[in-house]
């Protein structure tokens, strides 16, 4: 008989323990944000027909993603990274869905590689767009001959425990050849923890290799200045002072967010920023004009404010300060920043990997999308505990309100990062979260009546870190600045896409890094420009 009361108990006992359990895992505020005025868009979700074979005990859990048009038809082609012993896939979108292509098109030259970082340029100047690979073996350029690709491993003395987790591109010496900061992390089989900040000398370096003008590369990272042995999930090259020089953000895992300053002859200063005297686990970087004033905003996701801090804190003393909050900077000029993740009422959120900023409503706003869970984290073993991924509308007052449910955008996938692009043409921006260990998972924009402008630079070196200026009809003035390498080990569409509401565009103006400008006017609405 007490067998029998105690079976009762125990599975109420189990219930209120995994209720318990997801409660904590959720954000630790509920933000009341009010979407009044707001257009919600809704997506239709599906399923890429590709298992990402991550084996967790062989690799770092990372996967790269990429918007490529391999062919210059017009149409984007989705590459996603394979794990060890799996082939690389490209796919592309027609009739409605996402096909997978020949795996000839791109081929792994060694099996066992898992793929972790991909960008994406044309290197060459041939025309079509190229991909530069980052995996277990080291950092792959994959040349592309009118849709099909050729493969060669550049020789870069990495150091002998980092692995190359992602690639930032830019020429920082204008000599029109890519240039790299690649992002180093300590290779698998040396990982001894995941919560270790102090520890002297642990970690991969990440390396600023100098493009040769034959794609042969010099290590620059100690002349640089940007010498620096601490695990580094990503950077992004861009502008951040407006002085025509194309600046450092850089992402460190168990560390601080670094924003290094351009001073010119290739040389870089670590400027102090809001998270330079804390400690956290800064992984992905999404980019953009928060205020619309021409000044580039960052928003950086973190382990989030929910996880018990006896997990999380791993060596710091109590001297040293922790924030495991999501992070926005607000950039104030001259390399001044604010955090106001709290006044965009996004810093209470969960465990996060990578993000971007996108106007999937065309209202002229960014929106934000987050991806979630940790293959690593026992709770995230179980479905019912994983969390949902974050889909985070901007409003009028600057404020982001969370409609994953009311969008139909729920990924409790292992994501890495996400993906957009207008896969079908219609001037919405698609989506698509890239899982791990998983099928990734696709949510194409229902649209609505709002128009659209989109915008395409030459895809060469040359573009990186441009400043796209669009002037509306009804007087509003959005900013975007061309990047590489938003999300986390991903590459988003090159076709920038600009929201308009009713309006037009009457003035495009592009400043390029080496301070050349290109101007159209006229009245622009639903179409593509290319420059």
């Amino acid at each position: 008989m007490k067998k029998l009361i105690l079976i009762p108990i125990l599975f109420v006992a189990a219930i209120l323990t995994l209720v318990i359990t997801r409660f904590l895992l959720d954000k630790n505020v509920d933000y009341d944000v009010s979407t009044i005025n707001i257009a919600v868009p809704t997506f239709e979700a599906s399923y890429l027909e590709f298992d990402q074979a991550l084996n967790d005990d062989e690799s770092l859990p990372f996967t790269a993603s990429a918007v490529i048009d391999i062919d210059n038809n017009g149409v984007e082609e989705l590459f996603i990274g394979g794990g060890p012993g799996q082939e690389d896939a490209m796919f592309e979108f027609s009739d409605g869905q996402f096909k997978l292509l020949d795996k000839a098109i791109i081929g792994k030259p060694d099996i066992h590689d898992a793929t972790f970082g991909s960008s994406v340029i044309d290197v060459d100047a041939n025309g079509f767009s190229d991909l530069i690979v980052s995996r277990t073996s080291g950092v792959w350029l994959y040349l592309n001959e009118n849709g099909r690709f050729s493969a060669e491993k550049i020789d870069l003395p990495l150091d002998s425990d980092t692995s190359p987790l992602s690639v930032a591109i830019s020429d920082i010496n204008r000599d029109g050849h890519f240039d790299m900061y690649v992002a180093g992390y300590i290779k698998k089989e040396l990982v001894e923890g995941e919560n270790i900040f102090n520890k002297e000398g642990y970690g991969g370096t990440s390396r600023m290799f100098l493009n040769n003008g034959d794609n042969t590369f010099t290590d620059i990272t100690e002349a640089s200045g940007l010498y620096y042995k601490h695990n580094t999930f990503m950077g992004i090259f861009v502008d951040v002072d407006n002085d025509s020089l194309e600046d450092l953000v850089v992402a460190h895992d168990t560390g601080q967010v670094r924003t290094w300053k351009n001073l010119g002859n290739s040389k870089f200063r670590n400027m102090p920023n809001p998270n330079s005297d804390q400690y956290s686990y800064p992984m992905g970087i999404a980019v953009t004009d928060y205020k619309n004033n021409g000044m580039v905003d960052f928003f950086f996701s973190n382990v989030g404010s929910t996880p018990p801090n006896f997990i999380v804190t791993g060596d710091l003393r109590d001297d040293q300060l922790f924030n495991p909050k999501w992070i926005m900077f607000h950039n104030k000029g001259d390399f001044e920043f604010d955090d106001i993740a709290g006044q965009a009422k996004l810093a209470d959120y969960e465990f996060s990997w990578g993000a971007i900023f996108e106007d999937f409503n065309l209202d002229g706003r960014d929106d934000l999308v987050v991806s979630g869970n940790y293959i690593g984290f026992p709770p995230h073993k179980i479905p019912f505990l994983r969390l949902p991924g974050r889909f985070l509308m901007q409003t009028e007052t600057g404020e982001f309100a969370a409609t994953g449910k009311q969008s139909g955008v729920i990924n409790t996938g292992f994501g890495i990062s996400p993906i957009t692009a207008d896969f079908n043409n219609d001037g919405y921006p698609d989506l698509v979260h890239v899982n791990i260990a998983g099928k990734p998972k696709v949510f194409i924009n229902n649209g609505g009546d709002a128009n659209y402008l989109k915008v395409q630079l030459p895809d060469v070196i040359a573009s990186i870190a441009a400043k796209v200026r669009v002037q509306r009809s009804d007087g509003k003035v959005i900013y975007r600045d061309f990047v590489s390498g938003e999300g986390l080990c991903s590459d988003q569409s090159h076709i920038q896409i600009f929201g308009l509401e009713g309006a037009s565009a009457t003035e495009i103006t592009v400043q390029y890094i080496n301070g050349e400008t290109d101007k159209r006017t006229g009245n622009f609405a639903n179409t593509l420009v290319k420059f």
